[in-house]
């Protein structure tokens, strides 16, 4: 897997802190609009500038929609993406397998599910049937089948890219509601790259993600992981994690 961010807020402009400043004019236009705004911002001293930011990492996030990231996210599986293009607030530009004929040049690869890897057993059963999709799907073109009909038997885990925009109160949102430890592997590494591949670029975006009520909340979750040993049950375990996750969402 693979994040590289193709373009974002700021890229290119003299200024290194255009995307502050965009975001510190867009706030205090609510309380006043002259000309040359952006401008008196732009020559604020920098403590004052990041003092600024404090306050608007916890206040009303309306503001934040003027910073914009693009995202290419390469080695991903179907499997991700399906769960991926939830983000309602998200613009998105994937891989097809309509028209592409995945069968041609190295051919298609996979990923390999942990609990499946780390047995021979099924690592065996697994990669022998993805062999078995992969014969089926050339075979299906060879004969006749259209390259939109054969992609039918291809499986979820299939690796593909995909191209995603957000801006940043949106990417902010993200982060924080699939912190969650019930989140599938793939989706936290997936969003681990994005946030660091954003702080190369806006180091000062730590302050909107990480918020004290969410390493409260980590801290409660390592708590009742633990507590599993003690002889806490599955069932409420699961409930109690769910309880969690609504109240990082919620907040």
């Amino acid at each position: 897997m693979k994040v590289t961010l193709l373009d974002y807020t700021g890229n290119g402009h003299p200024d290194k802190d255009h995307a502050i400043n965009l975001l510190i004019f867009t706030k205090q236009t609510r309380l006043t609009m002259e000309p040359g705004l952006l401008e008196k911002i732009a020559k604020w001293p920098g403590d004052q500038k990041y003092k600024e930011l404090q306050y608007m990492a916890n206040t009303i996030p309306s503001s934040w929609e003027f910073v914009d990231y693009t995202f290419l996210i390469e080695g991903v599986t179907r499997a991700f993406t399906h769960q991926f293009v939830r983000s309602r607030q998200f613009s998105f530009a994937q891989q097809t397998m309509r028209v592409l004929d995945v069968s041609t040049g190295p051919g298609w690869d996979y990923a390999t599910g942990p609990s499946i890897d780390e047995k021979s057993g099924l690592r065996a059963n697994y990669h022998a049937t993805m062999k078995y999709v992969a014969d089926a799907y050339k075979w299906l073109i060879r004969d006749g089948a259209k390259v939109e009909d054969a992609r039918g038997v291809l499986p979820t885990n299939i690796l593909t890219n995909i191209v995603g925009k957000c801006n940043m109160r949106t990417l902010v949102e993200l982060v924080r509601k699939r912190s969650s430890p019930r989140t599938q592997d793939e989706y936290r590494l997936v969003l681990d790259a994005m946030k660091a591949s954003v702080r190369q670029v806006h180091p000062w975006i730590d302050l909107f993600i990480n918020r004290e009520v969410d390493q409260v909340i980590a801290d409660l979750q390592k708590c009742l992981d633990g507590s599993l040993d003690q002889g806490l049950s599955f069932t409420y375990h699961n409930d109690m994690t769910k309880l969690l996750d609504q109240l990082r969402a919620q907040i």
